[in-house]
């Protein structure tokens, strides 16, 4: 396949049980694109039909083009080809991995996916971004259920700002088409009562991985959370300590409501001058990656 519709492709993204990310570029408005393609064929077996992976893949762009909020990635258009619906997003230049490396180190990995912590300045820039855009799907009704390094774009301008994507999980006001009873979301940042419920869980949910990822931003590994309450390093604001160990209660009744309360504490947390450093751009974190030929610092 060398086209989705009008799209030029030019290389595979990513890829689920039910669709496929494709880097693309739109011939008309001479700009790259992400589109994301439905791929579950009529017949193919699996836990769900076909025409329900279709809701779930439909809902999903719809749920993502109900927003515009500049922390969300947009859904610009739904089209289909070839029987098959896909939906138009902007290009972003990388996600969140490009700046802190890979969550896990891995023998004779590019010096790029090595783990690594960010600046608190940088990682509180985008903590409240996340924040924000976790508090607009609340306020909805929403719950994301996949608040993760690889869910979290990063834009090649701006400083590189942060934008919640993939709604593929997303649990609606209105009952969801029906997943399979297993628990939903990844090991690494997954809240406790989501894994036994998926279903069931409310805003708490995405609070918890938001506090998991704000330990692996600001430690660069991730919490021991079989340790009780999770502890950041000596000379982190104590605001941002207690937010964390907050966030990560394992009681949903223990953490912040939704992402708008989350919001509101990273307001109060104040950086020390001797905290701040400068910022490694994003474009210039990526441009490393793909040479993969020095260490970056984040």
């Amino acid at each position: 396949m060398e086209r989705i519709g009008k799209y030029v492709i030019h290389k595979t993204a990513v890829t689920s049980g039910y669709a496929r990310v494709f880097f693309c570029h739109d011939p008309d408005l001479q700009v790259p694109v992400a589109v994301k393609l439905f791929t579950v064929k009529a017949g193919q077996e699996g836990p769900l039909s076909p025409a329900q992976w279709l809701a779930r893949f439909q809902a999903e762009a719809r749920a993502l083009a109900a927003f515009d909020h500049p922390h969300i990635v947009a859904v610009k258009a739904m089209e289909g080809v070839d029987g098959h619906p896909y939906f138009v997003m902007p290009y972003q230049g990388a996600h969140l991995a490009y700046e802190m490396g890979k969550d896990v180190v891995r023998e004779g990995a590019p010096n790029v996916d090595i783990p690594r912590r960010l600046a608190l300045p940088r990682a509180l820039v985008l903590l409240r971004q996340l924040a924000s855009a976790l508090g607009a799907l609340h306020r909805r009704g929403m719950v994301h259920r996949a608040v993760k390094p690889s869910n979290i774009l990063l834009t090649t301008r701006e400083n590189g700002q942060a934008k919640l994507a993939d709604f593929s999980m997303v649990k609606l006001p209105e009952r969801n088409p029906p997943l399979p009873d297993h628990w939903l979301g990844s090991t690494d940042y997954c809240a406790p009562e989501q894994r036994e419920n998926a279903s069931g869980v409310g805003p708490e949910a995405d609070v918890y991985s938001l506090g998991v990822l704000a330990y692996r931003m600001l430690t660069g590994g991730l919490p021991d959370l079989s340790q009780g309450a999770v502890e950041l390093p000596e000379g982190m604001p104590p605001e941002l300590a207690a937010l964390v160990r907050q966030s990560t209660d394992p009681d949903p009744a223990g953490r912040p409501a939704h992402g708008g309360v989350v919001l509101q504490a990273l307001g109060a947390v104040t950086v020390e001058p001797s905290a701040r450093k400068p910022v490694v751009q994003v474009v210039q974190v990526a441009q490393a990656r793909r040479s993969a030929r020095q260490p970056v610092e984040a």
